[in-house]
């Protein structure tokens, strides 16, 4: 366990994404992330206790990189980064300073869908107080599949959305237990139906992610 945090945070340092830096461990993206997390924890904890230590975790990495986790069938939760230098991007297209900009999460249900950012079944947006960087997206529903924008809302009451989350599959709940193609699996399995349709629907998100 040790090995792997002093793998995970030297190509941290690197400015390895967490996907990036799975590859190359050759473990999964949720394993990263979760040592990655419990390190920070366990660094505030010995602080809390009046240990003395070299910070090695900066608080800032530079990157524009926001994260979304399955927490249960209807809790997910998300976690970003934004760049100085976006931000100064973005004041600058605004005229306003970044603590006054409404910063929103706008989370779709793009289930089934080669998701383009306009075509989503539904979605809703979330308020953030200033200096926030996570947030528990609750109230969702099972068995399906979500991705969350980071964005501001403009003075013309549009949003903007700066950076786009990786998809996610909320788990079943015993309400949805039958999976989502179960009927189109049981028409090809049976002989009515010439291809097995639900291919048709399966999300490019689904099996592919971008590696920096």
């Amino acid at each position: 366990m040790k090995k792997l945090i002093e793998e995970i945070l030297n190509l941290r340092e690197q400015g390895y994404s967490f996907r990036k830096i799975a590859k190359e461990l050759n473990t999964t993206v949720g394993k990263v992330q979760y040592r990655y997390q419990k390190h920070k924890q366990q660094l505030e904890e010995n602080k809390e206790n009046d240990y003395h230590f070299e910070l090695i975790v900066p608080d800032s990495y530079e990157r524009d990189e926001i994260t979304l986790l399955s927490q249960s069938p209807k809790v997910v939760y998300v976690f970003w980064e934004i760049s100085s230098s976006l931000r100064q991007i973005i004041e600058h297209q605004c005229r306003l300073p970044w603590h006054e900009l409404n910063k929103q999460l706008r989370i779709y249900d793009c289930t089934m869908l080669d998701f383009n950012g306009h075509n989503a079944h539904r979605y809703f947006d979330i308020s953030l107080p200033e200096m926030t960087n996570n947030w528990m997206i609750q109230n969702l529903e099972p068995n399906r599949t979500y991705i969350v924008d980071l964005g501001i809302w403009t003075r013309q009451g549009s949003f903007l959305s700066l950076i786009r989350s990786n998809a996610i599959d909320t788990p079943r709940s015993d309400e949805a237990s039958k999976g989502l193609h179960v009927d189109a699996v049981n028409q090809w399995k049976e002989g009515n139906s010439s291809e097995p349709q639900w291919l048709e629907h399966f999300s490019t998100y689904s099996y592919y992610e971008k590696v920096k």
